[in-house]
């Protein structure tokens, strides 16, 4: 199967140019150890809600408020669910405790400190430990460092600075002949399950009509979807994500019934571009857009394409009235 990758900023591996092509005995040998897995051993490297309400000078019931209620959490559960915060769990939270204490309100610090962006050199860090264990196809760690990672700074910037590198350059590896299709697979698998539990852990949004996310029927690659979701739900914008190879009568359905604010359809591949769906959405009055590279050869019968998440949360902004973070 043949997949183009053009959609760059929130792409699923993304090549630069031209198609890739998995090969029959891709496969992975070997494991590697990440410097999340040698802290997971020292328990020195790990603290619990009671340490680190000592160390900051809080009551435990505040940082489970600031868990709650902005994500600001522990990176992992040990053993008996006893909650374990990691070293930049620590550096967050004393950077939120530093912004309280200046007078800044506790939801525009936690604000604050989630969109900081990943330095040049914390980037680098972050992809080779990412991509390191990837490659040994390491479940377990992937999931310690996307969801540190997620946690720390957010989905755009994880995304962005971090994630799309590795993909594009697992990508890469992938169009040069090299087995890197199971590491490809494996990484896309973890963000998107890390990203379910990121979202999980955001504070409920207000009551408003919702933006209404669904793959075409065919369509089989919803991560960049996927990642839309996940930084409007950061933002506390109302979302409905459908998922992957959506039945074109379910969308119609539930977007006559839900009224959503705008109504995005995601194609990666001209096979998938679903024409009549985005027509028969219009013609019930309903506000539609077409993200992806896939809707490119259906040209100007559906309008101006979505392409890059930039474009897309700009187009979200102008449907909900509100102004981007």
């Amino acid at each position: 199967m043949h997949y183009r990758f053009d959609w760059v900023i929130i792409g699923v591996t993304p090549v630069e140019a031209g198609e890739c092509v998995s090969r029959p005995g891709d496969q992975w040998q070997g494991r590697v150890t990440t410097r999340l897995q040698v802290e997971a051993a020292d328990r020195v490297s790990w603290w619990t809600t009671g340490q680190i309400a000592t160390a900051l000078d809080v009551s435990p019931v505040l940082l489970r408020a600031w868990d709650s209620r902005y994500g600001l959490g522990p990176a992992r559960r040990g053993p008996g669910g006893h909650r374990l915060y990691g070293p930049r769990e620590l550096q967050r939270l004393r950077r939120m405790h530093a912004l309280v204490n200046q007078g800044v309100r506790a939801g525009t610090a936690a604000e604050l400190v989630l969109a900081e962006a990943v330095t040049p050199a914390q980037s680098r860090l972050w992809a080779d430990e990412i991509d390191q264990a990837a490659a040994a196809i390491d479940l377990p760690a992937l999931a310690v460092l996307l969801d540190d990672l997620l946690t720390g700074h957010g989905t755009t910037a994880a995304w962005a600075d971090v994630l799309a590198p590795v993909l594009r350059r697992q990508g890469k590896r992938w169009q040069a002949g090299e087995n890197a299709f199971a590491a490809e697979w494996a990484l896309a698998g973890a963000i998107s399950v890390a990203l379910e539990r990121h979202s999980a852990r955001v504070s409920p949004p207000p009551r408003e009509r919702p933006v209404l996310l669904a793959c075409c029927a065919t369509e089989r690659h919803p991560l960049p979807l996927q990642v839309l979701a996940a930084v409007l739900r950061e933002a506390r914008i109302p979302v409905v994500f459908l998922g992957e190879m959506v039945a074109p009568g379910v969308v119609v359905r539930t977007a006559v019934r839900l009224e959503p604010a705008l109504v995005l359809l995601w194609s990666m591949t001209p096979y998938s571009a679903d024409a009549p769906l985005v027509a028969e959405l219009a013609r019930r009055d309903l506000p539609v857009r077409a993200a992806g590279p896939g809707w490119y050869p259906v040209g100007g019968r559906i309008g101006p394409v979505l392409n890059g998440l930039g474009p897309a949360l700009r187009a979200v902004s102008a449907h909900t009235g509100r102004t981007w973070p």
